[in-house]
């Protein structure tokens, strides 16, 4: 497994060849003490059993998924548990070695991971590139795919942040860009149904405390410039933003430690919804998306 590090002299991230893992993110609080805002694990072969996708790369279908698919007529039975593939499953994406790419840029890192037809019972062997960089106050991940037959893509990273490690993330406050969420069923996959924010714990449309709210929702964006999500610590003073091109956000709380996953990618389930923005992407096409965090020092004194 090796590491890699870009510092910019304002961030410092660390990153792992295994499922192209962001470990570390290091940003500096009010008093200009750098603190590292990634909920991570202390060393890097903790990773290899790790069952909470900690900061990595997932794919080739990130979210759940019914069991089975249909691509043209053509029924695919994915490995699922109880009829659901989550992140997609023991082969997926977090779980493998990415290849580094080397570049001039110093402040640019690039993994690549080819995925086998047949992985997971999808079809297509698909070649994917991840790229992180850091700009400013901002770390930017850059993702692309090829297919060489259809195939459904989602790609999302899955690091959990906390803007003070020595507080609970009850006390972050927490503003997300969306008027609409989507129901879901027991078994957390989406109906299809878009609800509305409006009186109910998902209105996050003014920033508010997480308190207890226990998320694991997925976000429909707002078409807008602005962020699609702010979070703020005030011990620390630390602001972060995710701006992304994707349609929504899954905005995940785990149970067992405290930390917040902004997922940004599109619609679970889609292959099963013809109603949401597909995913099928065509060999004559390429996937393309990206997702920034920026980093701003917010004094309430």
């Amino acid at each position: 497994m090796e590491t890699f590090t870009l510092d910019n002299g304002t961030l410092k991230a660390v990153f792992l060849s295994y499922g192209a893992i962001l470990h570390q993110l290091w940003v500096k609080d009010k008093k200009g003490k750098p603190i590292n805002v990634i909920q991570g694990l202390s060393q890097p072969e903790a990773y290899l059993s790790d069952s909470w996708s900690r900061g990595a790369v997932i794919g080739r279908y990130a979210g759940r998924l019914e069991n089975p698919i249909t691509i043209d007529g053509k029924k695919f039975e994915i490995e699922h548990e109880k009829g659901v593939l989550l992140h997609s499953g023991a082969k997926g994406w977090n779980k493998q070695y990415w290849s580094p790419r080397t570049s001039s840029d110093s402040h640019l890192l690039t993994f690549e991971y080819e995925c086998p037809e047949g992985t997971g019972g999808f079809p297509g062997t698909v070649k994917a590139m991840v790229s992180y960089r850091l700009k400013g106050n901002q770390l930017r991940i850059d993702y692309r795919a090829t297919t060489d037959a259809p195939s459904h893509i989602n790609l999302t990273n899955h690091a959990y942040f906390n803007l003070n490690p020595k507080s609970a993330i009850a006390s972050h406050q927490l503003q997300i860009h969306a008027d609409h969420y989507l129901e879901l069923k027991q078994n957390l996959v989406p109906t299809g149904t878009r609800l509305n924010v409006a009186q109910t714990p998902f209105d996050f449309r003014t920033p508010k405390a997480i308190a207890t709210t226990r998320l694991d929702d997925y976000f429909v964006l707002n078409a807008t410039n602005e962020a699609a999500a702010t979070l703020y610590e005030p011990q620390s003073g630390i602001e972060m933003k995710t701006y992304t091109d994707q349609p929504g956000v899954v905005v995940f709380t785990p149970p067992h430690f405290e930390a917040i996953c902004f997922e940004t990618q599109k619609f679970s389930n889609t292959p099963n919804i013809p109603s949401f923005p597909s995913t099928l992407l065509l060999p004559e096409a390429v996937y393309k998306h990206q997702t920034r965090f920026e980093f701003n020092l917010k004094n309430e004194e």
